[in-house]
């Protein structure tokens, strides 16, 4: 089905490959993924799979957690970092080895969440042992909200990076074609529990992002020519990018790469270890994860207010009735 989808829309004009590199978050672009694509070929014809790389990553990403739990801060954004790199370098893996899926996306989301929300606990854990003048309810609703930030985050970075990714480099909506299979899967009866978690996280975030692609998109998933409606979208899209709307489309490819939550986890992690080589009392009354979190949360507020700005401007122009 993805074939015919890329094949009827060649007549459009091509959008350069390298502008899908631009949705990718700075650190993974600039830093871990140049080195970890030349190890990522080496691997390619090995019995290392990427869903094995998301169990790791899952794991080491939990004991870095402990660590910061356990105020070990430097050591912990160390494990934190390695954690990052082999999610990169599973993230390579399944590109060089063709094994993209809807059941590993949802795995690396579920193992993705695991590791965020126990972050989500120890630094609420913290801050209540070391503040015990403060309500312990002030200190839990303020973590939960930067969660709900951070987690918006990190779910619309990845819807759209499939999205525009796929118009860039196939001329399909990839989004679209996945969510429709699951649908399908769904309703024959054939998903299992990682396929209802996949679209229902799916669904939640298209209607997220732009309440005009998830209306149009459900009215025609049960039609007999929803592809041929859907092509005509990514058509469309593919067009208004290379020709009438390319400022909006820039707009929209780089702010999909300003919320990622791996800027948000960078931010913390590069806090709390540059917190770690000063004494504790050179910031008296402040405690570092509350400052990590807190510098965190800005960037996680403006990064999404900007995003669906940007987005919505664009896709109107694709969605609108």
């Amino acid at each position: 089905m993805g074939n015919d989808f890329g094949a009827q829309t060649k007549a459009y004009p091509s959008l350069p490959v390298e502008t899908a590199q631009l949705l990718v978050d700075p650190l993974n672009r600039y830093f871990r993924y140049p080195w970890l694509q030349k190890i990522a070929e080496k691997l390619k014809s090995s019995w290392l799979h990427p869903d094995h790389l998301t169990w790791l990553h899952t794991c080491v990403g939990l004991l870095a957690v402990q660590l910061i739990y356990r105020e070990h801060d430097t050591l912990g954004v160390c494990f934190f970092e390695l954690r990052m790199i082999l999610s990169a370098l599973g993230s390579r893996l399944v590109r060089v080895q063709s094994r993209s899926t809807p059941r590993g996306r949802t795995l690396e989301m579920l193992g993705d969440a695991l590791v965020f929300n126990a972050l989500m606990c120890m630094g609420a854990l913290r801050l209540i042992q070391d503040y015990r003048n403060y309500n312990p309810a002030v200190i839990v609703s303020g973590v939960a909200f930067f969660a709900w930030v951070t987690a918006q985050c990190g779910t619309v970075y990845q819807l759209m990076r499939r999205k525009l990714g796929g118009i860039i480099r196939k001329e399909t909506d990839a989004v679209e074609i996945e969510w429709r299979q699951q649908y399908s899967l769904l309703r024959s009866g054939h998903g299992t529990i990682l396929t209802r978690i996949g679209y229902g996280l799916d669904s939640w975030a298209v209607r997220f992002v732009s309440p005009e692609w998830y209306q149009k998109i459900v009215k025609r998933r049960d039609a007999s020519d929803w592809e041929d409606r859907a092509i005509r979208d990514a058509a469309l899209m593919n067009e208004l990018a290379c020709v009438t709307r390319k400022r909006e489309f820039k707009s929209a490819v780089k702010a999909t790469a300003l919320m990622s939550d791996n800027n948000i986890f960078a931010i913390i992690g590069a806090s709390l270890l540059g917190l770690s080589f000063f004494p504790k009392a050179f910031f008296p009354g402040v405690h570092p994860v509350l400052i990590a979190f807190g510098l965190g949360l800005i960037y996680g507020i403006v990064a999404l207010g900007y995003g669906l700005l940007c987005l919505r401007s664009f896709l109107h122009g694709v969605y609108r009735e």
